[in-house]
C-alpha cells in the first residue's frame, strides 16, 4: 500500500475521533418560547377558541395552535399559568368509571394540538411557515387520580384501587421530535408506537413535581403535534389540565440538571468508534488487494 492511501485513511480516523469529541463537549442552544401575546385574547383569559395565535413568541417567531377534540371531551380553554406556560384544559362529556362499565365511546378522550410556526413580518400575518433549528418543551402535571378501598372478608385482608382519571401527553409523529428526558424517579412511562411517543403518568396524583415531568427536545421543524389524553376519566366534567413550558423555567437550574440526559428516539447516528472500524475495515480492505 502506497504512503497517499495510508494517510488518506488516518487522516479519515482522527478526522472521525475529532469530530466526535468536539460532539461530545458540544451544548445545544434552545429557542426560548413567550407566550404572552396572543392575538385573539388577553392571555390571562379563559379563551376557547379552536385558533389561537401568539406573536413573539421568539425573536421573528410567531406561533399558531389549532385545537381539536376527539372521544367524549369538551376543550374548555387555553390560558397563561402563573408561572406564564401554557394550560389546556379539557373535560369528559359523559365519564368512564374506569375499567369497570364504560361509557360506550367516551374513551379515550382528549385534545389534539398543533403548533405551526411563522416568520414574524411586520404584520404579523403568519403566512411564511419558519424551521425552528432547536427547541424544547417541558411538560409537567402528568398524572392521575385514584381511590383506594380496604378492608377483610372473613379475616382475609383486601384492597381495591379504582382509577378516578388517568393523563397522558403524546407526540406525533412528523414533529421533529429528537430526543426526551425523565426524572431518575420519574412516575412517567414512556412508550413509542409508530413513530408516536407517549408520555403517561401513573393515575396517581402527585401535582407539579418532578416526578410527573418530561422535558421534550425537537429539531429542525415548523410544527409539532400534541395529543392530550385521558385515558380513564370516571366522573363528567371532571377538568384535566396540561401544562407546557417554552422556556423551561418551571423547574429550577438544580431540578433541570437532575434530568437524565436525553433519550434519542429516532435512528442513531454512526458513532464515532462505529465509523472509525469502518475506516479500519477499509485499511484492511486495502491490504489485502495489495
Amino acid at each position: 500500500m502506497d504512503k497517499a492511501s495510508v494517510s488518506k485513511i488516518f487522516a479519515l480516523i482522527m478526522g472521525v475521533g475529532v469530530f466526535g469529541m468536539g460532539q461530545g463537549r458540544a451544548e445545544t442552544t434552545y429557542t426560548g418560547f413567550n407566550f404572552s401575546d396572543r392575538v385573539e385574547s388577553a392571555i390571562g383569559s379563559s379563551y376557547n377558541g379552536l385558533t389561537q395565535s401568539f406573536r413573539n413568541v421568539a425573536a421573528g417567531l410567531d406561533m399558531r395552535i389549532t385545537t381539536s377534540v376527539f372521544g367524549s371531551a369538551t376543550y374548555n380553554y387555553t390560558k397563561q399559568a402563573s408561572s406564564g406556560d401554557l394550560v389546556a384544559r379539557y373535560t369528559s362529556i359523559s365519564g368512564w368509571n374506569a375499567a369497570v362499565n364504560p361509557v360506550p365511546g367516551s374513551n379515550p378522550l382528549g385534545i389534539n394540538y398543533t403548533l405551526n410556526f411563522f416568520e414574524a413580518d411586520a404584520g404579523h400575518t403568519f403566512s411564511t411557515a419558519k424551521v425552528v433549528s432547536d427547541f424544547r418543551f417541558l411538560s409537567y402535571d402528568i398524572d392521575g387520580s385514584s381511590n383506594t378501598s380496604s378492608g377483610s372478608t372473613n379475616g382475609v385482608p383486601w384492597s381495591t384501587t379504582t382509577i378516578v382519571q388517568s393523563e397522558l401527553v403524546r407526540v406525533l409523529a412528523g414533529s421533529g421530535f429528537v430526543s426526551y428526558q425523565l426524572m431518575p424517579d420519574t412516575t412517567l412511562t414512556a412508550s413509542e408506537t409508530d413513530g408516536n411517543w407517549t408520555f403517561k403518568g401513573n393515575d396517581v396524583n402527585v401535582s407539579s413535581t418532578p416526578p410527573s415531568m418530561v422535558i421534550m427536545n425537537f429539531a429542525n421543524t415548523s410544527e409539532v403535534k400534541f395529543q392530550f389524553e385521558a385515558p380513564y376519566s370516571k366522573d363528567a366534567n371532571d377538568p384535566v389540565d396540561t401544562f407546557l413550558d417554552g422556556d423551561v423555567t418551571f423547574i429550577t437550574p438544580t431540578q433541570l440538571a437532575a434530568f437524565n440526559a436525553p433519550t434519542p428516539v429516532g435512528v442513531p447516528e454512526p458513532s464515532s468508534l462505529a465509523l472509525c472500524l469502518l475506516a479500519l475495515g477499509g485499511l484492511g480492505l486495502v491490504r489485502r488487494r495489495k
